[in-house]
């Protein structure tokens, strides 16, 4: 079948705008993974020989969970029980406790991790932001294939701003699973039809003449996009009502829907295949938590419990929810996580019994956290409290039979290096991050780690709205830029002595001053080479 091109889709976008009612896309068979699987089936990866395969580094499976804060879990101390799975994980892993984003959102925080550079550097700012071209080079896909062994890389995310990333890394990953495969409805047009150019289709059809929840390129073909999409959707959802009384899980700004089950059994297929390639890299980007938070029957109202923690004062950026919204949606959220760890439970047996767990570091995260507090929810905000940007961390070892905790500031960006380090590869100089301690890397009581938060700044411009952090220690600030009703404000917080960031002590504590003035010296550097910018 021939390959279509974007402008002849476009031509033909009346047509296409009814695809999703006549069930899956049609595979395109010169290019690679295109369609989706149906449920059950696995990808066929080459059988790669290696001489002296007993020698072969060890792999590394990266599961990655969308939106999961540190703060909702208890293998965390939460005090409601949502990941006993993880516990018990976590018995054979090295536990991070103080772990940090480099960013709030799905965007910087990936793009830190998969560059090992904060947002201020990668400059993959904004939602649907991209990395600069002068700082694509430096990945950690194109780092693994180097050496005498290299990797063989696998990606597979269901966030479709992560897969953007994954697009301009599309050179170096072997294996690049489309993103709607194991959902039950709904697709995304960009990778069953444009997999060769997936940024600018993305960009092109899936935002500009289908995007539902901003103005569409063409009014019309939309309208069929979302009565052929809505009817698929609420089909499948109603014969599912049964097992998903609060409707189907679904891919964040998209009609994908899915069931967790499924997608579980699907990534346990791709972990599967891999077995055969040593050594292996995959990094599996599953979009749970992530709202919309709808767990199956059997956990809802498992955490009917009365217990809402202490309200705190809302802040003026916060968009003002209600304590009770509040209360209600973080309810939902750990009755979603609850479901979520039950499904991660079948996974960690699987890789148990398949022998993976002796040979392969195994790495749980997350991109961001998710707030419920101050008058705010969720994480698409200006604020950079806690909850929404530490991210859980625990990291099994090949053969780890203890447990070992981490209570060292740590960020998102000393992956890149510990898996260099890992995989006996030597770290580049533009490396921001280190290597973790436990894994290599030595404790710091004076590291800093940044946040950066600037989703409405222009990427190639200096940062003029955004809001930034430094941890050092037990303290953080934070300065906020350019909001209108905030403008240019700073907050200091103790958070040994006040974990909840009650207290802004800036400017009155002694270290405040100390602290601006090298986040200043830091944002100047951050931002001399977009100075004088048209």
């Amino acid at each position: 079948m021939a390959r279509i091109s974007r402008r002849d889709f476009i031509k033909l976008a009346g047509a296409a705008s009814l695809l999703p009612l006549a069930g899956n896309l049609p595979q395109v068979s010169d290019l690679p993974l295109i369609g989706r699987l149906p449920t059950g089936q696995r990808l066929a990866l080459p059988a790669v020989a290696h001489p002296g395969q007993e020698s072969s580094p060890p792999n590394v499976i990266i599961i990655l969970l969308d939106a999961l804060s540190a703060f909702n879990l208890s293998v965390y101390d939460y005090p409601r029980r949502t990941s006993p799975n993880l516990e018990k994980f976590a018995q054979r892993a090295t536990v991070f406790h103080g772990h940090h984003s480099g960013g709030n959102f799905t965007t910087p925080s990936t793009a830190s991790l998969f560059t090992g550079q904060y947002p201020w550097t990668h400059r993959a700012l904004s939602l649907s932001g991209l990395i600069t071209r002068s700082v694509l080079p430096y990945n950690l896909f194109e780092q693994l294939e180097q050496g005498l062994r290299s990797y063989f890389t696998m990606s597979f995310t269901q966030n479709i701003y992560a897969d953007m990333l994954l697009y301009q890394f599309e050179k170096h990953l072997k294996r690049h699973p489309q993103l709607d495969n194991f959902s039950r409805a709904g697709h995304t047009f960009y990778d069953n039809f444009f997999r060769r150019d997936g940024v600018y289709a993305m960009k092109s059809v899936d935002q500009f003449l289908f995007l539902r929840e901003q103005a569409h390129g063409s009014l019309f073909l939309s309208i069929l996009s979302d009565l052929a999409l809505t009817l698929r959707s609420k089909l499948e959802a109603r014969r599912l009502a049964g097992i998903y009384p609060e409707g189907l899980p679904r891919l964040s700004n998209t009609d994908v829907a899915f069931v967790l089950s499924e997608v579980i059994d699907g990534v346990i297929g791709l972990v599967d295949d891999l077995q055969p390639v040593s050594p292996f890299f995959s990094y599996l980007h599953l979009m749970p938590p992530h709202q919309p938070y709808t767990p199956t029957r059997p956990f809802i109202g498992i955490f009917d419990d009365g217990w809402n923690p202490e309200p705190k004062k809302k802040h003026r950026l916060a968009s003002g929810l209600s304590e009770e919204r509040l209360d209600v949606l973080r309810r939902t959220y750990d009755e979603f996580i609850a479901n979520l760890d039950d499904e991660l439970g079948r996974l960690f047996d699987h890789l148990e019994h398949s022998g993976l767990m002796e040979n392969s570091y195994v790495i749980l995260t997350s991109d961001h956290g998710e707030m419920f507090e101050r008058g705010e929810h969720g994480h698409s905000t200006p604020l950079v409290f806690e909850p929404v940007i530490r991210i859980p961390l625990l990291v099994h070892a090949p053969g780890q039979q203890a447990r070992q905790d981490v209570h060292a500031l740590t960020s998102n960006v000393d992956l890149l290096p510990t898996l260099l380090h890992i995989a006996g590869l030597p770290i580049p100089e533009w490396a921001q991050g280190q290597v973790l301690p436990g894994l290599g890397g030595q404790a710091d009581a004076q590291r800093e780690v940044f946040v950066v938060e600037a989703k409405k700044n222009p990427a190639h411009n200096p940062l003029s709205k955004a809001t930034v952090a430094m941890l050092r220690g037990q303290h953080k600030l934070v300065h906020y830029l350019g909001y209108k009703y905030y403008p240019d404000n700073y907050e200091f917080y103790d958070l040994a002595n006040d974990p909840g960031e009650q207290n802004n002590l800036y400017p009155d504590h002694p270290l405040a001053r100390e602290f601006q003035a090298e986040l200043d010296q830091k944002l100047a550097q951050a931002d001399h080479p977009y100075q004088n910018q048209p």
